[in-house]
């Protein structure tokens, strides 16, 4: 039974499908040794497949969790001022990646994988992937305010309202919230409650989607199976 190219292309670790449409359409790929544009084209199992003319084999998949330490950049390059997620990568021939970014200061769940549809899937707004944090900030929070968060805040990069929002606990220096939110972008957390004059002391990330951190050192690494990821890899062909 056949697949198609882009798909194909996706399991090769070559980019992830809507990306490998471009590739196929600009005329990067060949098939027995002809240039093909369309990428609904059905490869079989015999067919020698090409980018660039270098012949494509595809790859096995990997999956990992991480739990970043905080004042570590999630970043794939050595840097020598600051230390990198680079020391904390599992032992593996596969080339694998992070799913999205964790800020400097951040610490928690970090994904990583080789699978350029799966990232695509996590990482991107429109499916909707559940991203859950334990944050402590500063000072009380008083009922009052707590119902102005949970009717969201009006931010630079559009309008936030959070899937969930719950107080852990709280005094007069400090309260600890668990909120839930499906958007990604950089300091969200921290310019949401900026927005009501509340600051982050502290920023976990304990979930994405039903894949939790649980009790996973600072540091460590644990591959996830397929019954892990299954729920987040669901795609009709």
């Amino acid at each position: 039974m056949g697949i198609r190219l882009n798909k194909y292309l996706s399991l090769c670790g070559i980019a992830a499908r809507r990306k490998s449409d471009q590739l196929i359409q600009e005329g990067n790929v060949s098939v027995n040794g002809a240039i093909v544009s369309k990428p609904q084209t059905i490869i079989n199992p015999k067919d020698k497949v090409k980018y660039k003319n270098i012949l494509l084999k595809p790859q096995n998949f990997e999956y990992y969790k991480i739990n970043k330490p905080r004042f570590c950049l999630t970043s794939m390059s050595p840097n020598e001022k600051k230390r990198t997620i680079l020391e904390y990568l599992p032992h593996t021939d596969a080339k694998i990646f992070p799913i999205g970014r964790l800020d400097y200061d951040t610490e928690g769940l970090l994904l990583f994988t080789n699978d350029g549809d799966f990232a695509q899937r996590v990482s991107h707004p429109s499916y909707l992937v559940n991203k859950t944090y334990l944050c402590h900030v500063e000072g009380s929070i008083t009922e009052n305010l707590f119902k102005r968060m949970q009717k969201g805040a009006n931010l630079k990069d559009g309008y936030l309202k959070p899937e969930e929002i719950l107080i852990q606990s709280k005094n007069s220096a400090e309260s600890i919230v668990k909120i839930t939110i499906h958007e990604g972008s950089n300091n969200i957390i921290k310019n949401f409650f900026k927005y009501f004059s509340k600051n982050v002391k502290k920023l976990k990330r304990i979930s994405i989607g039903h894949i939790k951190l649980g009790e996973l050192e600072t540091g460590k690494s644990i591959k996830l199976d397929y019954n892990e990821i299954k729920e987040l890899i669901k795609e009709p062909d």
